[in-house]
């Protein structure tokens, strides 16, 4: 062991460094230490809060010990043996004695004991310091993280944001102020996790609802993705996505979560409200980054297999190793690969989809680190159209009335479709889904690299790139003339690049720590769609016929953003941010035109479109921090989001003129607590206010989609999260959200018939919406669970678990004439956990599933449909005869399913 500025007398100790460590810190915290002249003239106040002057470099642990106490006056002890060969990355700038230490030990592993009497300091591994909440076995409990920073408030002198954790993270990690919840994979290693709301769903504010296809979801948080229609936009919109850190959203804001298997993350963040400040444009409602595992997590083989009912099946396997070399640096490497495939619950549902993600790290000192990701997705799956309310109430699966052969009676319970007899431009047929042959095929590879250089321990320079290719075919796109019926067919592809380049650097503002951030981003994405009508009657995978029409389209966006975080006090912190952003959308729709015959009947029509926008956002919270226990957060921000090309070229009719379509932009105000009283409560609240311009609402009449600006509208509520352990082996996790969202000016413009000689409608009706309520958002959405697992004994590792999901009836059209019922499913899951000793297998675990075990029939997913007027009049359709129609785009959620699992560790 060694007393810094002291002769090492560690030599020929048999002791374990362990053991020494921890020996050391009882003695160091139990002990007066004599002063020295050095240490009398620093004050109790200095010790703990006072800024003072460090410039030590990286290098030897040893050396740079030595160093800090010189400089602070302080005993520090430590084993020689914990040091030898431990690098340091130093520290540079004014910061209090707590200060200085976590970031001169920022990423080796130890940490430090100070005495009471704040003279002496041991230095010790970091497990034996980390103090972490943990159940009776003393195994790490899995928590689910709300509000980031209350997590490490306790025995932390550092302000909100400033701990020597997050010093080593981007600046996105944890932002003081950011409305986050952080949920951790592990108190779901036992559930079955078909798609990502297995996840998401514990997140207050966050809804989910069914996509068009197998495992794709419509992610919505605060209410702000519940725009969607059919067929496009494909996937995620208003929402930032990111998978450690890389961009999985492309240019034009469109995202997916079918090529997200949720057995790769050891967690993801949600980030809530106006986020734009941080992530730039299309984080209207916030943000999501996926975080994988990562080698030293996985730390060997893991595999897993789930099967169950409808045919579902999903073998996984995770591999990782982190290890270091005197001559290369540090590594960590992980591998992900799964096969899930399955006959879904629908009539025609089945899917197929295969995952593969690479994410390398390379650290060759320690002031550098390379990052390298690669993530392929190949995705298969059949289509099963959307119904009307009335077909829903009546056929909610599609697996009646004999569906796959439509005919006039089945029409109303089937929702029969309807294209061009031979495929090019004659009368049309009557078609389902199985004669059509409809389906999907998309292939999506992404790969990135990030490079991070250390100038100094205050200051970071992050450069990446990342490279995105999405190829896909799909059968179930809105027609570009709704004359000719449908849906088309649609091809890919699409090629984009995004780049950024920031520099984050830590020291002092005005005397005080402080954070700054500058960052530059660059994105772009070149899409080319043929558009294709499909022959009738081939069944199996169906055939193109004529070509229709051809999509080309380039979209950019170049982005300047800055952020400063400053410790006004060490238990306040004050964060202000600013994001431009430059938008530009150019690109021509094409519409082909046939005769009756099959042959052109005039050149193309030529829909060009070449906007650009330019769009800033502000962003300044406030953190305090009262007392281990309470944290209080208060947070203003704004948002933007582009429109894509399509929105741009679509009307009502399929393409047309529809580029006076503004960004759309918000600003909030969250206002938040966060209460752990102690290691078995956690509990979070925010409420939340938010003003919309412009805010793009997409509406479905059937057949098309088409977007529309709402001139101002509100979004408020109340978020809620509880993580409480009341007993051993006993847990509660509830996640609530209160959304009231109502139009506050909107004049929505209805159509009656449509002469087919002009493609123009023959009457035009304002409708006043304001005071109404917004569609597609349900008002109160609940996920809970309560659960036990035997902590000890010859049981240990057994549990079970209630889970209950619950979304409360909502409108789906903007004369709120429609009302979609409420649900409430009742999930039961029972598992066995257990470590396995002297084996090469180091885990074993088993469970059993049962999803909506009281078979209820509801809503998975919905669209917001259109008002229309009664055929030659003015008067708005009455709430009857909307329940025939099949804008309202429901889909019907998972009957009862069983699933069971097993996992093993090695």
């Amino acid at each position: 062991m060694a007393m810094a500025r002291k002769k090492s007398v560690g030599e020929g100790v048999n002791m374990s460094s362990t053991a020494i460590a921890l020996a050391l810190s009882a003695m160091t915290l139990g002990a007066e230490a004599p002063v020295t002249s050095a240490q009398a003239s620093i004050s109790p106040q200095e010790r703990d809060g006072t800024l003072r002057d460090y410039r030590i470099p990286a290098g030897a642990m040893e050396t740079a010990l030595n160093s800090f106490a010189d400089r602070s006056g302080l005993h520090i002890v430590f084993d020689v043996r914990l040091t030898d060969a431990m690098k340091t990355r130093g520290v540079s700038g004014a910061y209090s004695v707590r200060e200085g230490l976590d970031r001169l030990l920022s990423g080796s592993g130890l940490s430090y004991r100070l005495s009471e009497n704040g003279r002496s300091v041991s230095i010790i591994l970091a497990q034996a310091a980390r103090g972490t909440m943990t159940d009776a076995s003393g195994a790490e409990l899995p928590p689910i993280d709300i509000g980031a920073e209350q997590k490490r408030a306790s025995g932390s002198s550092n302000a909100p944001g400033f701990d020597a954790e997050r010093a080593k993270e981007p600046i996105y990690r944890d932002p003081p102020g950011q409305t986050v919840t952080k949920v951790d994979h592990k108190f779901l290693e036992s559930t079955p996790m078909y798609s990502l709301q297995e996840m998401l769903q514990y997140s207050p504010g966050v809804a989910v609802q069914s996509g068009n296809l197998s495992r794709e979801l419509n992610i919505s948080i605060r209410g702000s993705g519940s725009r969607y229609g059919v067929g496009y936009p494909l996937g995620v919109r208003n929402i930032m996505m990111y998978e450690d850190g890389f961009p999985i959203v492309t240019a034009d804001g469109t995202g997916r979560s079918d090529i997200l298997d949720p057995h790769a993350f050891r967690g993801v963040d949600v980030y809530r409200g106006p986020s734009s400040a941080l992530f730039g444009n299309y984080a209207f409602g916030g943000a999501l980054n996926f975080r994988t595992f990562s080698g030293a997590d996985i730390d060997g083989l893991e595999t897993g297999s789930e099967f169950g009912s409808f045919g579902y099946i999903n073998n996984y396997i995770r591999a990782g190793k982190a290890f270091s070399t005197k001559e290369a640096g540090d590594f960590d490497i992980s591998l992900f690969a799964s096969d899930a495939r399955g006959d879904g619950y629908l009539a025609r549902n089945g899917y197929e989809m295969d995952q593969a993600k690479i994410l390398a790290k390379w650290s060759p000192t320690p002031n550098d680190r390379f990052t390298l990701k690669f993530s392929f997705n190949d995705s298969f799956s059949s289509f099963m159209n959307r119904l009307s309310q009335n077909a829903y109430y009546l056929n909610p699966f599609g697996k009646n009335y004999g569906c796959q052969f439509p005919t006039a009676l089945n029409a109303a319970v089937c929702n029969n479709l309807n294209v061009p007899g031979n495929g090019i431009s004659s009368a049309s047929t009557r078609q389902s889904v199985w004669q059509l042959g409809s389906h999907y095929h998309g292939v999506r590879e992404i790969a990135g690299f990030r490079y991070e250089h250390d100038f100094d321990n205050a200051t970071t320079w992050r450069s990446q790139f990342t490279f995105d290719y999405f190829d896909f075919i799909n059968g179930t796109w809105p027609p570009n003339r709704i004359a000719q019926g449908g849906p088309i067919g649609i091809r890919g592809p699409s090629v984009g690049i995004s780049a950024s380049t920031d520099i984050t650097s830590r020291g002092v503002l005005f005397g005080l720590p402080a954070t700054h951030y500058l960052g530059f981003f660059y994105d772009n994405v070149k899409i080319t769609n043929p558009l294709y009508n499909q022959i009738p009657n081939v069944w199996n995978y169906g055939a193109t016929g004529a070509q229709v029409g051809k999509i080309d389209t380039y979209q950019s966006n170049i982005s300047l953003r800055a952020r400063e975080e400053i410790a006004l006090t060490p238990a306040l912190t004050a964060a202000v941010g600013f994001s431009t952003n430059w938008n530009r959308v150019w690109g021509v729709n094409s519409v082909y035109n046939y005769g009756a015959n099959g042959t052109w009947s005039s050149p193309p029509q030529a829909l060009a479109v070449d906007n650009d926008y330019w769009n800033t956002a502000p962003e300044a919270s406030l953190t305090y921090r009262h007392s281990p226990e309470w944290q209080f957060r208060a947070r203003y921000a704004a948002g933007y989001g582009t429109p894509s090309f399509m929105f741009l070229t679509t009307t009502p009719n399929g393409a047309g003129n529809n580029s006076s379509l503004q960004a759309q932009t918000n600003m909030g105000v969250d206002v938040g607590v966060d209460w752990t009283p102690s290691r078995d409560v956690t509990v979070s609240l925010t409420g939340f206010h938010e003003w919309f311009r412009n805010e793009i609402l997409t509406q479905s009449n059937g057949l098309v989609s088409f977007q529309t600006n709402v001139p101002a509208s509100i979004h408020r509520g109340v978020e809620a999260n509880v993580d409480w352990r009341p007993f051993d082996g006993w847990r509660l996790i509830a996640a609530y959200t209160f959304n009231d969202q109502i139009f506050t000016d909107f004049q929505d413009y209805l159509t009656g018939d449509i002469n087919f000689l002009t493609g123009q409608p023959k009457t035009k009706v304002y409708y006043n919406r304001s005071g109404n309520k917004i569609p597609n958002v349900a008002p109160h959405t609940l996920t809970t669970r309560v659960g036990y697992d035997q902590p000890t004994g010859d049981f240990k590792g057994l549990g079970a678990y209630v889970e209950y999901v619950f979304r409360s009836a909502y409108t789906i059209d903007n004369a709120n004439l429609t009302s979609i019922p409420s649900s409430g499913v009742v999930n039961v899951n029972l598992h066995y956990n257990r470590d396995i000793a002297d084996s090469f297998v180091k885990n074993m675990e088993v469970f059993f599933d049962i999803k909506n075990i009281f078979d209820r029939t509801y809503v998975g997913g919905s669209f917001v449909m259109t008002n229309s007027l009664v055929a030659g009049t003015t008067i708005q359709t009455p709430a009857a005869f909307l329940l025939t129609g099949q804008g309202a785009g429901i889909m019907a959620g998972q009957p009862r399913a069983f699933t069971g699992g097993v996992k093993f560790k090695f």
